[in-house]
């Protein structure tokens, strides 16, 4: 990302004497994405993720779809979708999934074979989808960031499923 600052001869009441030539100044910032999970509080690396630098560019898991606004009442109805992109069967049991509130709800019975997809209900008592835009993602038994996507308020229709 860059900015581009344009110093131009200015000159007020009290300001400046004589020719100044005109100036461009360019700032350019590199961000580091975050490649590893950290503590919320410090930003502490977690110990636990140690060896797993950097994660997986894609996960074996994915989240597919989500109905964030189901026609009528929202608390119960709504569900998350998954595909298991891998070779291998996935037992899904003991895994969460959490809103942008950090409130998590956890996956039971959901074992996806081979390229097979899954519906996750959610019960509204864990995670919840806001109609106003959000993130869901989608943590490993051991509460770690596994895989995420996020929606906005735009695609949010009612009765409609938003697919990432």
């Amino acid at each position: 990302m860059g900015v581009t600052f344009s110093f131009s001869e200015h000159r007020t009441g009290g300001g400046w004497h004589g020719d100044l030539p005109e100036q461009w100044v360019a700032v350019f910032l590199a961000f580091q994405s975050q490649c590893w999970h950290s503590d919320d509080q410090t930003g502490h690396r977690l110990p636990e993720c140690e060896g797993n630098i950097p994660p997986k560019i894609e996960s074996d898991v994915q989240i597919i779809a989500a109905l964030v606004n189901p026609a009528g009442d929202d608390q119960g109805n709504e569900t998350v979708t998954l595909i298991n992109r891998s070779p291998n069967s996935v037992d899904l049991s003991g895994w969460l999934i959490a809103d942008k509130n950090k409130k998590r709800s956890f996956i039971t019975n959901l074992q996806l074979n081979p390229g097979a997809t899954g519906v996750v209900k959610l019960d509204g008592q864990g995670a919840q989808l806001s109609n106003n835009g959000g993130i869901i993602t989608l943590l490993n038994p051991e509460g770690l960031k596994y895989q995420g996507v996020s929606y906005t308020k735009e695609q949010c229709h009612s009765g409609w499923t938003i697919v990432f």
